[in-house]
């Protein structure tokens, strides 16, 4: 996985989908600063810088994640694809571009305005059909049943947790700048996990968004998850550091208990 990573970003697909400034940025990078980049990105917890600027690798990587993954599980090649939460980032985006060569295409229900503006940026070189929904993902269902073939939570887990303890604490978060607020909204969360809250806002959030996502993909289809956290934020006070490295096996208990009709099919490597 770790030569093809290099390979897809620095001169593959997926390098051909970046913006031509992240391109110039990527081949300025020695060879090994790529390879190492890469195996940051499968590394968990994550090493490395935190920091928006320092991140220049990881969208193009975990791009080659999710299109190892589609390939994995053989989905039709016309792939039609529902991400909630996708924010700025473009991963899934990407990948199902070059797996579905041109033929897919794309809903996202992305609530914050300002991320959902930074992501059509970055994906001006795309050709597939793609839909911006300016709506909260534990909303009410907007897609039809049986309409795509699989539903992608990357790394959406937490966005809808985040926001689901931060708009009763008023932060709009359709209009908030969402990086220098994040800290907030990650500590409220923390607030409410101490206090064993969760199940008041959060919990129903997520099993709303998660019910959404079943009625919109068809039978047989898939709902992906993946979720990772950063090294660096182990010693930060504010961070819930256990919270946030138990959010997929949290997600798999309130799913499993819920009663929606899903099976759990584990995917070996990352």
């Amino acid at each position: 996985m770790l030569d093809r990573m290099v390979e897809e970003v620095t001169r593959g697909s997926i390098h051909a989908l970046l913006p031509d400034a992240v391109q110039e940025q990527i081949r300025a990078l020695p060879l090994e600063a790529v390879r190492v980049g890469a195996s940051n990105v499968m590394t968990r917890p994550q090493p490395g810088d935190v920091s928006q600027a320092g991140r220049l690798l990881l969208n193009p990587c975990l791009a080659v994640q999710w299109l190892a993954t589609f390939e994995m599980l053989d989905l039709p090649r016309a792939l039609r694809v529902y991400e909630p939460c996708a924010g700025a980032s473009e991963p899934v985006l990407l990948a199902t571009q070059v797996y579905s060569r041109g033929a897919g295409s794309y809903t996202t229900l992305n609530l914050n305005r300002p991320l959902a503006a930074q992501l059509k940026a970055k994906i001006a070189k795309l050709t597939i059909p793609v839909t911006v929904i300016e709506e909260d993902a534990s909303s009410a269902a907007v897609l039809p049943p049986n309409s795509v073939d699989v539903a992608c939570f990357h790394h959406a887990v937490n966005d809808i947790l985040q926001t689901a303890v931060s708009e009763p604490r008023g932060m709009d978060t359709r209009t908030v700048d969402w990086w220098p607020n994040e800290q907030q909204m990650i500590e409220w969360l923390a607030e409410d996990t101490a206090a064993n809250r969760l199940g008041e806002r959060a919990k129903p959030a997520l099993l709303q968004a998660v019910s959404n996502a079943v009625d919109a993909v068809k039978s047989g289809g898939y709902l992906l998850f993946d979720h990772w956290t950063w090294e660096a934020h182990r010693e930060t006070d504010w961070f819930p550091w256990e919270l946030f490295c138990n959010l997929i096996p949290l997600a798999r208990e309130w799913i499993l208990a819920s009663g929606l009709p899903v099976t759990e099919v584990p995917l070996p490597g990352r």
